[in-house]
């Protein structure tokens, strides 16, 4: 098996062991448990279907897998929703008030800042496709050989912060009233909030996944393909920001989530 392939079974059997330590609900838990037996069936299948399939094909799957498993952890960990964190809640948002109210109550006053903001949002929604684009250049470039590397680096990027929000949970600064930034509306921010409110487990990811995920698939790119990595550290600079200012995180969730894709890229370069 893989190391990306091993990521994956591990992730999905922690979360379906912890289901039964947690005090979940018995749909939530069968739920838990259906998703992760999907996920894990669909893993092991992989390693058999060369007795189907010509072995090309199956290297493609195996390559292009766990771009559909991502979303399967976020929804296993969405399963064990059970009461907020109310005082980390507070601390993200009093961090948030020194770090980015300032700033935004600032920019607010200036007529670019709604070009700004849409430019921003139009950053953020390229969080979705911007993981597996990434491994379409590998693709592209004659590299699909790192495919593997490339999707140890953006899992262990992304799954620490589905298991913290597991265990710790708080809503995303957009559902606070509370909240002191506010956003500029637009069709951009309304199809970003139509996707979140249809999609979303409706918590917030600490730190944040889309910010470690795209950021990790930036640093591995930097590695395999420097000139297309640049481009896309730069798309998943304005993601972050675009996070942060569209109140979709926190700004701690932000600044974790790159400094654990960071640190991960880091760990991986220094082992392989």
């Amino acid at each position: 098996m893989r190391t990306s392939e091993w990521i994956n079974l591990v992730s999905f059997s922690f979360f379906v062991m912890a289901s039964w330590l947690r005090p979940l609900t018995r749909q939530a838990r069968l739920a838990v448990a259906a998703i992760g037996a999907l996920a894990i069936g669909l893993i092991i299948a992989a390693q058999f279907a060369h007795q189907l399939l010509p072995p090309f094909t199956v290297s493609v799957v195996r390559d292009w897998l766990p771009a559909p498993l991502m979303p399967m952890v976020y929804w296993q960990a969405g399963r064990f929703a059970s009461s907020l964190n109310e005082n980390f809640q507070t601390r993200l948002q009093k961090l948030d008030q020194k770090l980015l109210g300032t700033l935004t109550q600032s920019l607010a006053r200036r007529r670019s800042f709604i070009w700004i903001s849409a430019c921003l949002e139009v950053a953020y929604l390229s969080c979705y496709v911007l993981v597996p684009l990434g491994l379409g250049v590998l693709y592209l470039a004659h590299m699909r050989r790192y495919a593997n590397d490339y999707w140890s680096i953006v899992l262990l990027s992304t799954y620490p912060c589905y298991a913290f929000t597991a265990f710790v949970q708080t809503l995303p600064p957009r559902m606070l009233e509370t909240d002191s930034v506010r956003p500029v509306p637009g069709k951009i921010r309304a199809f970003n909030l139509w996707i979140v409110r249809h999609a979303s487990i409706h918590l917030n990811t600490f730190p944040s996944a889309h910010v470690g995920a795209t950021v990790a698939a930036s640093l591995a790119l930097l590695r395999f393909v420097p000139d297309v990595g640049l481009a896309f550290l730069v798309m998943s600079i304005g993601i972050a920001f675009g996070a942060a200012v569209g109140r979709y995180h926190y700004t701690a969730d932000v600044i974790l989530g790159a400094a654990l894709a960071v640190a991960v890229s880091i760990l991986q370069t220094f082992f392989t």
